[in-house]
């Protein structure tokens, strides 16, 4: 797939990233897996396949996917709401008859983003009580962060465990997932990423907000999550935000979307529902939007993506450290020109 590595490579020598790994599964079976350049700018190291990334965004699909499977197993309905799955949710008119059809697809009308650090450390619900928090009307899609930091607190709830414990039960124990994990401790192998929180600030900045614990800016981060909700406010793990893996584990967690058996992660009759549009571009945990040629995905802000082709049996795990650049560039018509290269190699 010389094609691939053709493209990957220039857009490395035009600044758009410093390391990528790209790794493609076909019917369950591993057909390209390559890495390219360094991880680190500072340490000229090259990254390679078990290279660790910040997942940013697609931590979310991690969320929906434990979520899923507690509605596979009668803890939760997508029908639940935060009333009845979070009773410190009840006491707010905006969030008590959210469900968790409309957290997962993102047509809760919650606001988009919100920067939960500049509240120092007030209580996370506290919080949702005092801000604005509705921006656009119940059923119309609008991406919002503050979605899958409530699934977070519903899966707490739930299994009475920590996130980050569920997370190391089900994906890392149960589903041998080795590399998934929130605060990677004690490895090196992984890719940097923003020069600080330069991007996070100027957006607090647009919106009069101050907030005096930024990270160093002459330094990037790395082995640390780059979100700042995820690092500041939730200690570095968060339903939107926080998860670290390689490129193995990220195409495994496409590929159970592909396994409809009785032994699946998730129950077939949930799988089949998570397969399909839901409201707009929006399913359970994924997008079925423009970025992807076909099927569905996710992708991340520090330049990360999963693919997956149902028809085609098809997935594709694509990590890059876009942030680690002096000036972040979008990605995306890159990550469009990759997805329509392997289809044709395909």
């Amino acid at each position: 797939m010389m094609n691939i590595e053709g493209i990957v490579n220039e857009h490395i020598e035009s600044g758009f990233f410093t390391a990528a790994v790209c790794g493609v599964s076909v019917n369950g079976e591993s057909v390209y897996k390559k890495a390219f350049g360094i991880r680190d700018s500072r340490l000229g190291e090259e990254c390679n396949v078990d290279t660790m990334f910040d997942l940013a965004s697609i931590t979310k699909l991690f969320t929906s996917t434990l979520i899923l499977k507690l509605i596979s197993d009668n803890w939760l309905s997508l029908h639940s709401t935060l009333e009845e799955c979070l009773p410190e949710a009840g006491d707010s008119g905006e969030l008590r008859g959210i469900t968790l059809h409309q957290l997962l697809t993102h047509s809760s009308g919650l606001l988009a983003w919100y920067p939960f650090y500049t509240k120092g450390d007030e209580n996370f619900f506290d919080i949702l009580g005092d801000i604005q928090l509705k921006s656009s009307a119940d059923g119309e899609t609008l991406y919002s962060d503050l979605n899958y930091m409530l699934l977070g607190k519903v899966i707490e709830r739930t299994l009475g465990m920590s996130l980050d414990d569920a997370v190391e039960r089900y994906f890392a124990d149960q589903l041998r997932m080795p590399s998934v994990t929130y605060n990677p401790s004690g490895v090196e192998n992984i890719a940097a990423t923003e020069f600080g929180n330069r991007i996070e600030k100027s957006m607090c900045t647009a919106r009069s907000l101050q907030f005096d614990g930024w990270r160093d800016e002459s330094e990037p981060i790395v082995g640390e999550v780059n979100d700042g909700n995820s690092f500041y406010y939730f200690d570095s793990v968060a339903g939107h935000a926080g998860i670290f893996s390689d490129v193995d584990d990220l195409v495994a967690l496409g590929s159970l979307y592909l396994s409809n058996t009785d032994e699946a992660f998730i129950s077939s009759d949930v799988l089949d529902v998570s397969l399909r549009r839901q409201v707009g571009d929006r399913g359970l945990g994924w997008d079925f939007g423009e970025a992807f040629p076909e099927g569905f995905g996710h992708t991340g802000f520090t330049g990360t993506a999963l693919w997956v082709v149902p028809e085609r049996n098809l997935v594709v795990g694509l990590l890059t450290n876009r942030l680690h650049v002096s000036e972040p560039k979008n990605i995306n018509p890159f990550r469009k020109t990759l997805f329509n290269e392997i289809l044709k190699q395909l």
